[in-house]
């Protein structure tokens, strides 16, 4: 019986990625046709990649995908929604999960091209004291976040150690669980394959550009005042570090990288604007291509597809735990949209509506603080988006997505077992409620400067 369970998983391991390849092959195909027939097949692949997926995903992710996933059957039945109609609620989130199967594409080049190595160079360049390099280092936080989202983690953690090596180790632990995570939060404000955005985005129906210069302005604000808390490390000395001298970072090198960014996100505003379809399906067909056009001019072709090779099978696996998550909650969202759930609820939900403050406040604090009590924030966000699409009608949806976005990226620095927070807890040894408490005041700063800008936006 073990042997042939051991075969059996081995078997659902291998074709895993297989699966999940022809899912995302089968949403660019339905995305370019429209074609029902292939989004039923698309749908048909969501309920095999769900199945074959949810016993491997971590505990936290299957508990939630059962509720989602009872309370959708649940919605069909009351609205008396043919079993036909199943596969197709299955497709609402397969855009999410398309997305995030092209992110490595990205990451490989950057890393290939060195730009995450050169960026950390930045760190290198004489500080004098704690509170400069504290700046420093939040910045190219920020910058390596973008792409290489928690890889960039460790690497940050090993250089700034060198730095820190003379401190109090106390010290030490807190500067790293501020600088590094907060830095992470900052960029995910606007970044273009952040997760949290793209799914406030297909929850409120708000467009990526008008929530761009809003949320870009915003994360300015933000890392601005993140490094206001340097202050408080400029009675610290750094002692000079002995050994060899390192390189000096490139300004060319940290152009080429900003400028390679800006181009990708104009290119996909244009492809969204000619092929009619949203910002994030457009960023989806254009990460790969992007990715073997830089390696190219890069020449690094090679050295990129033996990335992808070694790595690429890895990273398409390690999709599991946020595909039961997105395909059980765009099931459940797609079927009580057609139950009598969404009408029951739709007047309690327009009388909050004449409190515009309170409510943006409740979301803010339902966002910040149900996280650190283990709930992950894409859970929070679907269900507090689910409650509020009633009011979407006569409320601004850009100030509902603004302080949706920014309430439940807090948790990417303080939430107690957010991924982020669990990773710089194994890497600074501490316990992860430290974490929380060290980054909590900037998390509430965080937060309620977003719900300041919801409110000038009503």
């Amino acid at each position: 019986m073990d042997r042939r369970t051991t075969v059996v998983n081995f078997r659902i391991q291998t074709a895993r990625p297989l699966l999940y390849t022809l899912l995302v092959a089968s949403f660019i195909i339905q995305t370019l046709t429209g074609l029902q027939w292939v989004q039923f097949i698309e749908g048909i692949l969501a309920l095999i990649c769900f199945f074959i997926s949810i016993r491997d995903a971590r505990g936290m992710f299957q508990i939630a995908a059962i509720v989602f996933i009872t309370a959708g059957i649940a919605c069909m039945i009351w609205g008396q929604i043919p079993l036909s109609q199943l596969p197709l609620l299955m497709t609402s989130n397969v855009m999410l999960i398309s997305l995030l199967y092209m992110l490595p594409f990205i990451n490989r080049v950057i890393r290939v091209g060195g730009y995450d190595r050169h960026l950390s160079r930045w760190l290198h360049v004489k500080s004098g004291n704690l509170g400069n390099l504290y700046v420093r280092s939040l910045a190219v936080s920020y910058l390596l976040s973008l792409f290489l989202f928690f890889a960039a983690l460790p690497l940050l953690h090993r250089v700034l150690s060198k730095h820190l090596q003379h401190q109090e180790q106390e010290l030490k632990n807190r500067f790293l669980g501020i600088s590094i995570l907060r830095g992470f939060g900052i960029v995910a404000l606007w970044s273009p394959v952040e997760p949290l955005v793209a799914t406030a985005v297909v929850l409120t129906g708000v467009s990526y550009m008008s929530l761009l210069p809003w949320m870009f302005g915003l994360s300015l604000v933000l890392l601005a005042a993140g490094s206001l808390w340097g202050l408080s490390f400029r009675h610290v000395t750094l002692a000079t570090t002995q050994g060899t001298e390192p390189k000096a970072p490139s300004w060319s090198k940290t152009i080429t990288f900003l400028f390679a960014l800006v181009l990708l996100i104009t290119i996909a505003f244009g492809l969204q604007a000619v092929m009619q379809i949203s910002f994030f399906a457009a960023m989806t067909f254009l990460l790969l291509p992007f990715s073997l056009i830089w390696a190219i001019t890069l020449r690094r072709f090679n050295r990129y597809i033996g990335s992808i090779r070694l790595h690429g099978k890895e990273s398409i696996d390690g999709l599991r735990h946020l595909l039961v998550l997105f395909l059980s909650f765009g099931f459940f969202n797609s079927a009580v949209t057609q139950s009598p759930l969404f009408h029951l609820v739709e007047g309690y939900v327009q009388a909050i509506a004449h409190f515009p403050a309170l409510l943006l406040i409740c979301i803010f604090l339902a966002c910040f603080l149900l996280p650190v009590a283990g709930i992950h924030p894409l859970v929070v966000m679907g269900l507090i988006g689910f409650m509020l699409q009633p009011i979407l009608a006569i409320m601004n949806p850009l100030s509902i997505a603004i302080v949706l976005i920014s309430s439940c990226l807090s948790a990417s620095f303080m939430g107690t077992f957010n991924t982020t927070v669990t990773i710089m807890s194994g890497l600074l040894r501490v316990n992860p409620f430290r974490i929380t408490i060290w980054n909590f005041g900037y998390g509430l700063v965080f937060g309620g400067i977003g719900v300041i800008v919801g409110l000038l936006l009503l």
